[in-house]
């Protein structure tokens, strides 16, 4: 009798003792899962900041009245609807209807 509730303690002690260290195994990797996630969630607030910093300056009202003075004196012309192209097999089509003139002297360098 005594040495059956001896081995029934020992096999209670051994299950718990197999399921603390498992569960305390889980819980390891989920904290390093959270330290990752916590850094790269660090580093993304540091990029919001540095992103928001820099929509303040460049939105503020001397940036802007300064960058309208120097575009003033650029004259720009309307693009042609030849040249908007809807998706990429467009461009790549027209590129490769467009040739390249070689000058004179290009021809003749490349002839030495």
């Amino acid at each position: 009798m005594f040495k059956i509730n001896l081995i029934i303690s020992i096999c209670i002690f051994s299950i718990l003792l197999g399921i603390t260290s498992a569960i305390k195994n889980q819980t390891r990797i989920i904290e390093k899962n959270i330290n990752k996630i916590d850094r790269n969630i660090a580093l993304i607030e540091k990029d919001l900041h540095e992103t928001q910093l820099d929509y303040f300056y460049v939105s503020s009202p001397g940036y802007l009245s300064k960058k309208i003075q120097q575009l003033a004196f650029i004259e720009y012309m309307p693009m042609d609807l030849s040249r908007i192209y809807f998706n990429y097999k467009d461009f790549a089509d027209a590129q490769k209807k467009i040739t390249i003139l070689k000058t004179e002297n290009e021809k003749k360098t490349q002839k030495k």
